[in-house]
């Protein structure tokens, strides 16, 4: 870690102390276990803060940290007490995870479907578990590379999933019913329209907001919700200043939005003017979160190096980021607000939309040039095969006549 944590932002450079970090505490079998994760992907609270998991995508693991966050005098202090390894047939490159409640947890694989978990209690050992309920994805369905998934407990029955598919280019909902073995009771495309890699979705505490990291497009899009909205819906709010968003989360007065990118070492943070987020947005600030020779020990394409999930403990104050090389670091969330401006200068939306429809013509034209460069490949094969096959032909034709 760096001797100080540097916040970047409009009205100038601002040095932090590295107080704003919290150091936590674990025993030795739980640290270990961090230090093996490899590379991570989203991290989750349970929604009593008294779990954490993260997706070990590489390892095909899901490891549930058991946590106690508790206050220290002025600060937060947080203490990892035990841990569960997941290991499961149903994890395949885990990338995306939520929790339905505090026993219930559910993944999203990049190569494979989303499962839903029923947790072992805390404690620290591994253990190997099959889903109670299976989300299929490939042909046939609305799931194409389930990504990141986020979680809305409608009531003491029903939850929703909004699922960002990867390479279908949309989000998807999902309603589960939780009383009946968290059976699926209904499907959709909620959005589509300018998606390219969507990379990560939250949903403001109010249930008012939904972000969507946009991979493709270097930004992240933001929809007010209402029953109108639809896969035809374009964003209200569109957000700038970031290389490669991941992992995204709402402060819980819905007032700020923190965004992981992944292609730089810095967690960026966006400040609502009050009446929500509508508008184009640049950062408020951009918190350092790692230094240079740690940032490149994780750069292995432009895409990669930085903080991959994040998340908010609620109600506590406490910010939680992971990646690779920095597997779990946890900052003091209200020393991190105090430095940063409420509010941000908002730009006409319209421009944005301007910028999104240029890439979707360049994403088109890539694509089409990619299935033409497929076709011609494979008429070049056909005709190489052709070529082959006449020799021998001619060679089992001569043999015939000799028998």
């Amino acid at each position: 870690m760096p001797d100080s944590l540097v916040l970047r932002s409009a009205s100038g450079t601002l040095s932090v102390g590295i107080g704003m970090e919290i150091e936590y505490r674990a025993p030795d079998a739980v640290r270990a276990v961090i230090g093996a994760l490899g590379q991570t992907e989203d991290v989750r609270f349970s929604p009593s803060n008294h779990r954490l998991a993260i997706a070990a995508f590489n390892r095909h693991r899901v490891v549930v940290l058991d946590v106690d966050i508790a206050k220290s005098g002025a600060t937060q202090a947080v203490a990892l007490t035990g841990c569960v390894e997941i290991s499961s047939p149903a994890l395949n490159y885990p990338h995306g995870l939520d929790f339905l409640d505090e026993e219930t947890l559910v993944v999203a694989n990049r190569n494979g479907d989303v499962a839903i978990f029923k947790l072992p209690p805390a404690g620290n050992h591994p253990s190997e578990l099959l889903p109670v309920q299976t989300l299929a994805a490939g042909k046939g369905s609305l799931l194409n590379a389930p990504g990141s998934v986020a979680v809305i407990r409608r009531d003491q029955r029903l939850s929703e999933l909004l699922i960002c598919n990867n390479s279908g280019h949309s989000v998807t909902r999902h309603l589960i019913d939780r009383s009946a073995d968290c059976s699926v009771t209904g499907s959709e495309v909620l959005l589509k329209k300018w998606l390219n890699l969507p990379d990560g979705v939250c949903v403001s505490d109010d249930r008012r907001w939904i972000a969507v990291s946009n991979h493709n497009t270097h930004g992240v899009l933001l929809y007010e919700c209402s029953p109108s909205l639809s896969e035809y819906s374009s964003p209200d709010g569109v957000l700038r200043g970031v290389y490669f968003p991941h992992g995204l989360r709402f402060s819980s007065d819905g007032q700020y939005l923190f965004v992981a990118d992944a292609g730089a070492p810095f967690v960026h943070i966006y400040a609502s003017d009050g009446r929500g987020w509508r508008g184009g947005r640049n950062p408020a600030a951009s918190l350092r979160i790692m230094d240079e020779p740690l940032f490149l020990r994780g750069r292995q394409n432009p895409q990669e190096g930085g903080p991959k999930g994040i998340d908010v403990a609620s109600g506590m104050n406490v910010l939680v980021a992971t990646s690779e090389h920095q597997p779990l670091v946890f900052y003091d969330m209200a020393a991190i607000l105090a430095k940063v401006p409420s509010e941000t200068p908002v730009m006409e939306v319209e421009y944005e939309f301007g910028i999104l429809e240029q890439a979707e013509r360049l994403q088109m034209r890539a694509d089409q040039a990619e299935a033409r460069a497929r076709k011609a490949k494979a008429r070049l094969k056909k005709r190489k095969l052709k070529w082959l096959r006449a020799p021998l032909r001619r060679a089992y034709s001569a043999l015939w006549r000799l028998n």
